[in-house]
């Protein structure tokens, strides 16, 4: 999919969500290796915990915005907890409440090298 398609839908998104309990602190299209699919990590607020819960309303929420959020689906969504490792880093490096566009791709952090990825918030 076309970077720019991922990064404006995966911004709808998280401005959608935002309007509801699952409010993502960090949120970032990330793709580990060539030929996969792009995946939307997001880790929601601390009210949200359980992973079902969570992934309704992420679907709910792209079922009644789909015309603003082309070529997601919530197969593209992962629930990422706030320690994963690369997660933690990237919020120590860059605070960004609002919607961001912070392109990771070739970059190193902390160790972890991250080949394609495009950060749309961070806020730990």
């Amino acid at each position: 999919m076309d970077q720019n398609l991922l990064v404006t839908s995966g911004q709808a998104l998280v401005r959608r969500l935002d309007d509801t309990p699952a409010s993502p602190r960090f949120a970032m299209w990330v793709n580990f290796s060539e030929g996969s699919r792009w995946r939307l990590w997001l880790v929601p607020s601390k009210a949200v915990k359980d992973k079902l819960e969570f992934y309704k309303m992420v679907a709910n929420t792209i079922h009644a915005h789909e015309g603003e959020m082309p070529g997601i689906d919530v197969g593209n969504v992962e629930f990422v907890p706030d320690d994963r490792p690369l997660v933690k880093d990237i919020a120590k490096l860059i605070r960004e409440p609002g919607l961001a566009r912070t392109d990771m791709s070739g970059s190193a952090v902390n160790g972890t090298y991250v080949p394609e990825g495009v950060l749309l918030r961070s806020n730990l």
